[in-house]
């Protein structure tokens, strides 16, 4: 068996964007009857043993760090956009993964 969907929450100091942004895109998800993808937030010195993983999308808090070689979103929105601003950047996440995952 594979691995599972997974969107990968990162932030750069602390904790508290990335877990913003994993509980808006939760929220998201369970909204739209989505069951099948695993959110995770996780400090950016934690992210190196979701190198090279399949079915993945990164929400990048600080700079998208273009090495990782995983698709990425910027994704401060969740922290300083519009409720309409963040409904949007869940629907391009999902729509990344759905791209990443093959449908």
């Amino acid at each position: 068996m594979g691995e599972g969907k997974l969107i990968l929450c990162v932030c750069g100091g602390g904790m508290n964007t990335s877990l913003n942004a994993k509980n808006k895109i939760t929220d998201y998800l369970q909204a739209q009857g989505i069951g099948d993808v695993e959110v995770v937030h996780a400090l950016i010195g934690d992210i190196n043993p979701y190198r090279g993983r399949a079915n993945m999308v990164v929400v990048w808090m600080t700079q998208i760090d273009p090495t990782f070689d995983a698709p990425g979103v910027q994704g401060m929105q969740f922290v300083i956009g519009s409720r309409k601003s963040k409904q949007a950047l869940c629907e391009q996440i999902v729509s990344k993964l759905n791209e990443v995952c093959g449908g």
